[in-house]
């Protein structure tokens, strides 16, 4: 008894979750992730979270998606870069940075996200600080609230709806003046 309503909660939880994100234009996924050698999409030998479906932008439809799969949630980095950095760069920015940044926290290695708008960093400057960029219609982050084994629970640390559901727009003092660049010619 115990165990189905534990699940049961936490797939409604899930499906809040998901329907949300999708109904404030974040593109979501069902995500599959084994657990004890068990995957929920069947295929029997998958060992890696994976993506279940095409990308939702629509809450009505993830609605429909995640009643039949009702499993975690995939953030599609479509239409933001997610930018994940290890502790001594994750924790510096967090703080510069303070709630004007959708930020979330895998807290096993200690990796901060930081969601960005699409083509804020370059893949360069991230790497060199020992990071990792995801972006693109084929990128993706699991969401706060899945557990990984080997990350834990992901949590927000800046929930996106304090950011009125926008990625951080990379802004610098003479983009604040003279306008963003325009890099067409």
């Amino acid at each position: 008894m115990f165990d189905r309503l534990t699940h049961r909660r936490h797939a409604q939880r899930v499906f809040e979750r998901a329907t949300r994100y999708a109904a404030n234009g974040w593109p979501v996924a069902p995500l599959a992730v084994p657990r004890h050698g068990v995957c929920p999409c069947d295929l029997g030998d998958c060992v890696d979270p994976h993506l279940v479906g095409e990308p939702i932008r629509n809450g009505f439809l993830a609605a429909g998606a995640w009643r039949a799969c009702p499993w975690d949630i995939a953030l599609v980095t479509a239409d933001f870069d997610v930018v994940d950095l290890p502790p001594e760069y994750g924790a510096l920015l967090n703080q510069l940075l303070k709630a004007t940044c959708p930020t979330a926290m895998a807290p096993a290695r200690r990796r901060w996200w930081f969601f960005l708008a699409p083509g804020s960093i370059s893949p360069d400057q991230v790497s060199q600080a020992g990071g990792v960029l995801h972006s693109g219609a084929d990128g993706w982050v699991p969401a706060p609230g899945t557990v990984l084994d080997g990350s834990g629970r992901i949590r927000w640390l800046v929930h996106p709806h304090l950011t009125a559901w926008q990625p951080y727009e990379r802004r610098d003092p003479i983009d604040l003046v003279l306008g963003a660049p325009n890099f067409r010619g």
